[in-house]
């Protein structure tokens, strides 16, 4: 009798050590469950891009106005017409048609002789160039972010002054800011020069041009 009771609780034992492990390791599953799952689960709605909003345009018309230093003449009003194909973020060609309007030389003031008839004032130059771009940004307060290019150009093209028609290089540095994604500013400064005896000898004669503009991508 005493065996077969000692039997019992043996094994009543071995049941109640086999069902406590079992509870711990359903307690220890739970605990790394919970470990590993996020207290919060995102709400992640995928977005359908449409690429037909996607802003592509590569092309740029716009006008500006300035000043220009005629060298030997007064300065003067310019003004004219920009074209830009933008080839990448960084490099853009450009074209410009540019008209201004000589005034007097110190020749002509000092010496009360008219050197250039009224039609030989006029100042017509038209050019074709490459800009290098370096693209950042522009902050106004804290509230506005405008995206910018600093840029350098060089341009080859042609005068039209004095009745003739002159072969003109062209260097200049640029800044564009983007007001939005079609419409920009540009604040320019340029340096024309070619080969003229008007007023003297043959020589290089500088004429720098100082000039703002407004342009749309399209």
């Amino acid at each position: 009798m005493e065996n077969w009771i000692k039997r019992v609780l043996l094994k009543k034992r071995k049941q109640c050590i086999w069902l406590m492990v079992l509870t711990l390791s359903a307690v220890v599953g739970n605990a790394c469950a919970e470990q590993h799952s996020p207290l919060i689960e995102p709400d992640v709605k995928p977005v359908v891009l449409d690429e037909a909003m996607i802003d592509s345009e590569n092309f740029e018309l716009g006008v500006f106005t300035g000043v220009m230093n005629i060298e030997d003449f007064e300065s003067a009003l310019v003004y004219g017409t920009r074209l830009a194909f933008h080839l990448s973020e960084n490099l853009m060609f450009e074209t410009h048609i540019g008209m201004s309007e000589a005034g007097q030389s110190s020749f002509e003031t000092l010496g009360a002789v008219e050197v250039l008839s009224s039609d030989d004032r006029d100042y017509l130059y038209y050019n074709f160039g490459v800009a290098f771009k370096l693209p950042g940004e522009s902050y106004f307060g804290r509230d506005y972010a405008f995206n910018n290019n600093v840029y350098v150009s060089a341009a080859v093209g042609a005068t039209d002054f004095a009745g003739e028609t002159r072969l003109t290089g062209v260097v200049g540095l640029g800044y564009q800011l983007l007001l939005t994604d079609f419409v920009s500013l540009h604040f320019t400064a340029k340096e024309h020069f070619y080969e003229i005896d008007v007023v003297g000898p043959e020589k290089i004669s500088f004429n720098s041009e100082l000039g703002m503009g407004v342009s749309l991508f399209f």
